[in-house]
């Protein structure tokens, strides 16, 4: 019964995540304040929006529609799902917030992360591979993106 259950809530957990957003990047999307865009025009009518390079800000929009279900919006770790992955699993997603945890993090380890997926990086099995969804460009505008969170989250802490 037991295994069962487990079984369900990984069912579920992935519907989710799919349900978040599993069609390929590119197609319109729309974000707060936009009307519905391509993703090339949101980037490139977008400078310095929020603080972020165009590369940031491209991770920023990946990140949203396939990472924050688990990551969280502000990439805290703090998703809809993490509290079924840390009850069900015990593990708990990344907060990218934390300059602590990023200092520890390469860039090239965030890429092959999202890549192919946490197990590759010594991480959480539950962290799928990306990289039969998104192109190479795509996994390195969310690694910029995600090494961007900890100076964003300084930022908003102690303006200048």
């Amino acid at each position: 019964m037991k295994r069962v259950q487990v079984l369900l809530r990984l069912i579920a957990t992935i519907l989710i995540a799919c349900w978040s957003g599993c069609s390929k990047p590119g197609n319109s999307i729309a974000i707060a304040g936009d009307s519905t865009r391509t993703f090339r025009e949101i980037v490139e009518h977008s400078p310095g929006r929020l603080g972020l390079s165009k590369t940031e800000l491209a991770g920023k929009i990946v990140f949203t529609k396939y990472c924050q279900v688990c990551h969280g919006a502000e990439g805290d770790g703090k998703g809809f799902n993490a509290f079924n992955l840390q009850n069900s699993f015990g593990t708990q997603p990344a907060n990218f917030t934390d300059s602590t945890t990023l200092a520890a993090l390469s860039e090239e380890t965030i890429i092959t992360a999202i890549s192919k997926g946490g197990k590759a990086v010594g991480k959480s099995q539950y962290m799928p591979p990306w990289s039969g969804t998104l192109r190479n460009e795509e996994v390195e505008n969310v690694a910029a993106y995600i090494k961007a969170l900890a100076r964003l989250k300084r930022q908003i802490e102690s303006p200048e």
